[in-house]
């Protein structure tokens, strides 16, 4: 469990950079790789305390495509201190920190992820709830 949730990690931010850079198509095939992997009831909380759900956060995804291609240079997403702090039975809690270069201001964040095993994911697991808080700048 711990592996495939680490490998999650690194995928899914490995997606989020390729699609607000458009550097994969912005079709249903490329996007189904992050609906695949919210499970149903999914909700996030943001580092300004805003909660959003499932559908809210595919639609604004969806929204985002080639955002960071208007900058006019790649922004990257780079995880740090990737840890499983809690496994047992189907769950797994998952602390990282996200790092954001874009338009060459660099921002983190801190974030904690509850997943669960789904074999019918890319990597045998789904996310259940994320929240996030900033990083000292």
């Amino acid at each position: 469990m711990v592996e495939r949730c680490e490998q999650e990690v690194v995928e899914l931010h490995r997606f989020f950079e390729a699609w607000f850079n458009a550097e994969i198509p912005p079709g249903e095939e490329s996007f189904g790789r992050f609906t695949a992997v919210m499970a149903d009831g999914f909700v996030i909380v943001s580092p300004d305390g805003v909660l959003t759900e499932r559908q809210a956060l595919i639609d604004r995804l969806r929204d985002a495509y080639g955002a960071w291609r208007k900058t006019g240079r790649p922004g990257r997403i780079r995880i740090e201190n990737l840890q499983v702090r809690h496994s047992g039975g189907q769950q797994a809690l998952v602390v990282y920190e996200e790092w954001q270069e874009v338009d060459g201001k660099q921002r983190g964040r801190l974030s904690s992820a509850l997943l669960r095993r789904n074999e019918a994911t890319p990597n045998g697991v789904e996310w259940l709830h994320v929240h996030e808080v900033w990083l000292p700048e």
